[in-house]
């Protein structure tokens, strides 16, 4: 259905004057186990109005594709209706008949009938409908980026939302080497999800402040102002942020985890003075709690490791490279020149590191005129600010780490558990070998193929070189 700005505001309003909202939330609520989310209810007044999914995420929220839309509400809103309606009525209905769920929840009691009963709810459905319009007040995004050049993948986008939104999830990591584009698709989540949260805070790791200064900030922050704890030790100040954390609805982020954790060990280990963050990480996924903190890091923390899985409240997203046909819009907005097998082949040597790209692409562009066949018969892989972000991987590895990356790119090919185990360098355990090769993939330095590993293509040209040195 076609519709102004203005008609839509009115349908919504029609919504509100023809059925009785709060009543409906509550009941819902009961279904659901817990309160209806501000997006739920804007999707759920939406429905009533007559909206279709794709309508819904063209006019009423225009940050969503309509696949999104759909997903959120197969998976939440219309699951909560079928119960609901189930309860009230004994009635098992399929949601793509809205028409006939529209009947049976009138018949059940949930619309206006009566010119009081409108009035007096009216006033009380139009500041349910400014709450959800309105932004959250209580925000606080120091240090974060600008994404308005997003390329990630709407699906990791709807897949985290429903993880956190719907599902409930307690502590998320967003992994991946570095340039995957961790930290555009958390500012681009946080964005997204927001209004579903009282508090909505960003604190980048990145300089690794001592865990007191951190947590006191964010003590500071939900308190408004009203508490200080610059006196108290670490763990005193975890708990009186989980007090908050537990008390408020917050959406916490954590930018750049990996630099609270130490270079030279197996992955997901702390640098002495930090260790305590493993302490916060721990209470976060473990202790019941509504709000949610996501994590950005190039390695896997060792308590995220140990908490996490498929249906609990801790998750893990490991980020891959872009998409064939969003790495091909980069490159064309960078200006190169190429037919799209040279494109392939380029994307597919940087195996879709964004960050990888838009370097390759500068250079491409300022030497080459913006060439790929030129750069491409070349035959140079790393270099220059390319070769820094690897070595920045490079130098966190252990000694044994090391050794298995060079005995992988040694091979050129994939390796199974097995192979690990007969032909690894000497002097180096078995218990090793498989500590180094989960550590490696806690670092997103290893691809898995079912029960084989191999190594990124710009890894793998990295190494060769240092190999050669």
């Amino acid at each position: 259905m076609e519709s102004t700005v203005n008609e839509q505001e009115a349908d919504f309003q029609e919504a509100a004057n023809n059925w009785n909202l709060e009543k409906l939330y509550i009941d819902l609520a009961s279904a659901k186990g817990r309160s209806l989310t501000p997006v739920e209810k804007k999707f759920l007044r939406g429905l009533l109005c007559g909206y279709s999914p794709a309508e819904i995420a063209d006019t009423v929220y225009k940050s969503r594709t309509s696949s999104a839309v759909r997903v959120y509400l197969s998976n939440g809103l219309y699951k909560y209706i079928q119960e609901l309606l189930i309860r009230q009525t004994g009635d098992t209905i399929k949601i793509k008949n809205w028409s006939r769920v529209t009947n049976l929840l009138s018949k059940a009691g949930y619309k206006t009938e009566s010119v009081n009963l409108l009035e007096q709810n009216q006033s009380e459905a139009e500041e349910t409908l400014q709450s959800t319009v309105v932004a959250d007040q209580h925000q606080d995004w120091e240090e974060v980026i600008d994404v308005e050049d997003f390329y990630g993948s709407q699906e990791e986008l709807a897949t985290l939302e429903q993880w956190i939104v719907n599902d409930s999830c307690r502590l998320v990591a967003l992994l991946g080497m570095g340039g995957i584009g961790k930290t555009a698709l958390a500012v681009k989540l946080a964005e997204q999800i927001s209004e579903n949260f009282e508090f909505v805070i960003w604190r980048s790791l990145r300089h690794a402040p001592p865990i007191q200064d951190l947590v006191a900030s964010l003590i500071q922050f939900l308190s408004q102002g009203q508490e200080t704890v610059d006196s108290l030790s670490a763990e005193v100040t975890i708990s009186r942020l989980m007090t908050y954390i537990r008390s408020r609805r917050c959406l916490l982020i954590l930018d750049q985890a990996e630099a609270v954790l130490c270079s030279g060990k197996n992955a997901g280990y702390y640098s002495y003075e930090y260790q305590v963050y493993g302490e916060l990480f721990r209470r976060l996924g473990e202790e019941r709690h509504p709000s949610c903190c996501i994590l950005t890091s190039r390695e896997k923390p060792k308590e995220i490791a140990a908490l996490e899985g498929a249906n609990l409240p801790v998750r893990c997203l490991e980020l891959r490279g872009l998409a064939a046909s969003n790495a091909q819009e980069l490159l064309q907005l960078k200006g190169l020149i190429g037919e799209p097998e040279e494109c392939r082949v380029l994307i597919n040597r940087y195996s879709g590191n964004p960050l990888i790209l838009k370097i390759v692409a500068t250079t491409i562009k300022d030497i080459f005129n913006g060439n790929i066949t030129d750069f491409l018969s070349k035959e140079i892989v790393v270099f220059g600010d390319v070769r820094d972000l690897l070595d920045i991987h490079f130098e966190r590895l252990s000694n044994i780490e090391r050794k298995v990356m060079y005995w992988l790119a040694i091979r050129h090919k994939s390796v199974s558990v097995g192979a690990f185990q007969e032909e690894i360098a000497p002097g180096i355990s078995k218990r090793e070998q498989m500590e180094a090769i989960e550590s490696l993939r806690r670092r997103s330095l290893l691809e898995k193929n079912l029960t084989n590993f191999t190594l990124l293509p710009v890894v793998r040209a990295y190494l060769a070189e240092k190999l050669v040195e």
